[in-house]
């Protein structure tokens, strides 16, 4: 064997070694022959461990991979999902900032309302001080009578026919009793008194009811005759007063 031939055999040896694969023993290999000419068993015996090892970091790694791929995907899901929320909050704000545009356009339309209402409520209170007394009419009843006498239909009638068609008047209707009966007794034949007033004239000539008040006094406001002592005849009465509010009768015309 040439020089060349065994340099080149000593140096396929050393890599063998540094790989991990050993020289034979001399009863493997058989005494006096080189190492390349090994026997095929001691070959296999130092090739299949390196083999199943490679076999083995093979398996290691595709589990790898396997793991890498299922983690790559749950993330994938994980960013789509939180698209999918930011996307749909973006829309619920969306609608929020819409709803509450609206709201404050609502609003203010309220706060016009109210002010507009206020400013007719100031107007309407400012009226109720310009009403005045135009004229008195006085109804009597007889003893424990409650509704109006037929002589007093003529004065009711004549009342009526001037409120027809007008606006911007009030009937304030006042009953009384004289001072005979027990307090309470003459408040509630009082309050009957002027209740049958109204009835007369909303009935008979459809005058409004809203602009009638009504309330009974008692035997308040007792009538004097001209002795100055209590006229039982007198006190037994109802007195209407007509208001006018010449502002709202000339804005009507």
């Amino acid at each position: 064997m040439t020089n060349n031939t065994l340099r080149h055999v000593r140096l396929l040896g050393i890599g063998l070694m540094l790989a991990g694969i050993g020289f034979p023993s001399q009863a493997e290999a058989g005494l006096g022959k080189l190492w390349p000419f090994a026997s095929k068993k001691h070959i296999k015996q130092q090739v299949d461990p390196v083999s199943g090892r490679v076999s083995e970091l093979e398996e290691v790694n595709r589990q790898h991979s396997a793991r890498i791929k299922d983690i790559d995907e749950r993330t994938q899901a994980g960013i789509q999902q939180a698209r999918t929320q930011v996307e749909a909050a973006d829309v619920k704000a969306i609608a929020a900032g819409n709803n509450a545009g609206q709201a404050g356009t609502a609003a203010g339309r309220a706060y016009a309302s109210v002010g507009d209402t206020e400013r007719r409520l100031v107007n309407r209170l400012e009226n109720v001080e310009n009403y005045r007394a135009v004229r008195t009419l006085q109804v009597n009843f007889k003893p424990s009578q409650t509704e109006v006498d037929v002589a007093a239909f003529g004065a009711l009638d004549e009342l009526a026919t001037e409120l027809k068609g007008s606006k911007g008047y009030v009937l304030e209707i006042q009953g009384f009793a004289d001072p005979t009966g027990a307090p309470q007794a003459n408040v509630e034949i009082s309050q009957k008194r002027a209740r049958s007033v109204v009835r007369y004239l909303f009935e008979k000539h459809e005058v409004p009811l809203f602009r009638m008040r009504t309330i009974g006094m008692g035997a308040t406001n007792a009538v004097k005759d001209e002795s100055g002592h209590t006229s039982r005849v007198k006190s037994r009465r109802v007195e209407i007063r007509l208001l006018r509010n010449d502002a709202t009768e000339v804005a009507s015309k």
